[in-house]
């Protein structure tokens, strides 16, 4: 059988109604899932776990939230029935604007990393020669061309079959069985051919858990693959990025201070952080290093990491102010990134594992 998921047509309020009798008089179809005809998910029933309990609230809190699931035998069947779902909606205010919720300040921030000081805060002010730059980062999309999909076979004895594109089977299988308080051992999760995951992978995504529900409810094997257009809403995304980056040297290229400021986007009804300013902490030699981070929450869906995580994304930052600085040193990039390299790891003053940075760069200079 075949899942097509109906989504909400507003970005945040509650749903006060949904029709479902068209689409489960038409052709094919088994049943129509939402929160009003729910299956029993007994980890839904306690106090935390999953943000995001599916089909088990009125609530919307993004555009294109999955708020029922037609089944039916053809997929064809299934996303004709899916056209005929109406749902009413008692509308909400909402904030989608990520620039404007940062230079607004009564809109919500969040403490996304505890603030990091080492030496003297915002030293790069006083230095011979400083840059301040602002970058921002749109949101970002997993789009491979393969689309997420999943099959779930629920049978007898409460065996569960998933097939399932994941970069973690464990945590798919634990996942699933907190949410429907069964022995793990009860859970097969395969994942022959993972494909392109780039982060998406990561997470056993609410559209999973609707689909092994579907399969619980109907005692059959249930297919559900999402559309392109909800690769954008239900599967994670790397978050906006909005970072000022403070740079003092000397007027022979030695730094002097580094303040480093980013906020990234979040969603409300589950928060997510990463590591946007970690790599500012160690990745050049200077007694004076000052980060903070927050996280803006916003009426859309949660992000998720994204090939690379955080790091990247402030690696984009920091090493774009390193170049600008470089510039106004009148400066060659690499030189000035090799006067500046540490011979130690200056967070957590140790020595390094190993570090070749050095010969990378003569190396692939060489080779430009």
């Amino acid at each position: 059988t075949y899942g097509v998921l109906v989504t909400s047509s507003i970005t945040k309020g509650k749903i006060t109604a949904i029709d479902t009798k068209a689409a489960k008089n038409a052709p094919g179809v088994l049943d129509v899932l939402s929160h009003l005809n729910k299956p029993a998910a007994p980890g839904y029933e306690q106090a935390g776990g999953s943000p995001m309990k599916i089909f088990y609230t009125d609530e919307v809190f993004f555009n294109g939230q999955p708020i029922a699931l037609v089944v039916a035998d053809t997929f064809e069947r299934a996303t004709y029935a899916a056209t005929l779902v109406k749902v009413n909606y008692e509308k909400a205010a909402f904030n989608t604007d990520f620039l404007k919720s940062i230079s607004n300040p009564s809109a919500k921030k969040l403490q996304g990393q505890p603030p990091y000081v080492r030496g003297t805060a915002d030293a790069y002010k006083t230095a011979e020669v400083k840059i301040e730059q602002t970058y921002t980062m749109p949101i970002e999309t997993h789009n491979p061309m393969e689309l997420h999909g999943i099959i779930a076979d629920w049978r007898t004895n409460d065996q569960v079959t998933v097939y399932a594109k994941t970069q973690g089977v464990k945590a798919a299988q634990a996942t699933i069985a907190n949410v429907f308080k069964i022995p793990q051992e009860n859970i097969q999760v395969k994942s022959e051919f993972v494909g392109g995951g780039f982060g998406m992978a990561l997470k056993t995504w609410p559209v999973e858990i609707a689909t092994v529900m579907a399969s619980k409810h109907l005692k059959k094997p249930v297919k559900l693959v999402i559309t392109r257009d909800q690769m954008f809403t239900m599967v994670g995304n790397r978050p906006s990025a909005y970072q000022k980056v403070g740079l003092g040297a000397t007027k022979d290229g030695k730094i002097t201070g580094i303040t480093h400021t980013a906020f990234g986007q979040t969603s409300t009804y589950e928060n997510f952080t990463e590591g946007v300013v970690n790599m500012t902490k160690f990745m050049y030699d200077s007694e004076n290093v000052n980060t903070n981070y927050y996280v803006v929450p916003l009426d859309l869906s949660v992000p998720i990491w994204m090939r690379g995580p955080g790091e990247a994304t402030g690696a984009f930052a920091l090493e774009s102010a390193i170049d600008e600085m470089a510039h106004a040193l009148d400066m060659d990039p690499l030189e000035f990134r090799m006067k500046n390299d540490p011979e130690q790891d200056p967070q957590k003053k140790l020595p390094f594992s190993s570090k070749n940075i050095k010969e990378a760069y003569k190396l692939g200079s060489a080779k430009v």
